[in-house]
């Protein structure tokens, strides 16, 4: 009788389980059907750096980069130059916030904006989540991996429309 019951209590436990990863992923469809609705991102670009430069401090450490950004919506930009502040105000485990400066040109036209995100520790690299205003009326939004072991920083971004 008692190998019965638990056999029992088990199938039960299996269908509970098979119930809320169903209403579990009904869920996270809903969100990801829902998210794409709230930003509209056209222009899509890849924009690729090296790290020329790192100062660390107490408060405030400052990343310096320079790459390319291709395929924005005026032009490839080859000439642009990254200036990154990072903070920890909340002072969290493994994540935080950054400010910065960015200055592009591409022959006569240039570029210059205002960088503002977060940060977040995932394994070896940090991810970038950043909303930044450019001087020609784009905001762009994109999301980077940040190599310290590699020097690099890539970004997916986009104009928000």
């Amino acid at each position: 009788p008692d190998a019965q019951e638990s056999r029992g209590l088990g199938d039960v436990y299996k269908r509970q389980m098979k119930y809320l990863k169903t209403i579990l992923l009904a869920l996270c469809v809903s969100i990801f059907s829902y998210s794409q609705d709230l930003v509209d991102v056209s222009n899509v670009f890849k924009a690729d750096f090296n790290i020329d430069s790192i100062t660390l401090g107490v408060e405030t450490s400052t990343v310096n980069c320079s790459g390319a950004a291709i395929g924005y919506e005026n032009g490839d930009y080859s000439a642009v130059y990254l200036t990154y502040n990072f903070t920890n105000r909340l002072e969290t485990d493994d994540s935080g916030e950054f400010t910065g400066l960015v200055w592009a040109q591409q022959g006569e036209n240039f570029l210059q904006g205002t960088l503002q995100g977060i940060w977040r520790r995932k394994g070896q690299t940090f991810e970038l989540i950043t909303l930044d205003n450019i001087n020609d009326g784009n905001i762009i939004l994109a999301v980077g991996k940040l190599n310290f072991a590699e020097r690099t920083l890539k970004f997916d971004a986009g104009v928000v429309n």
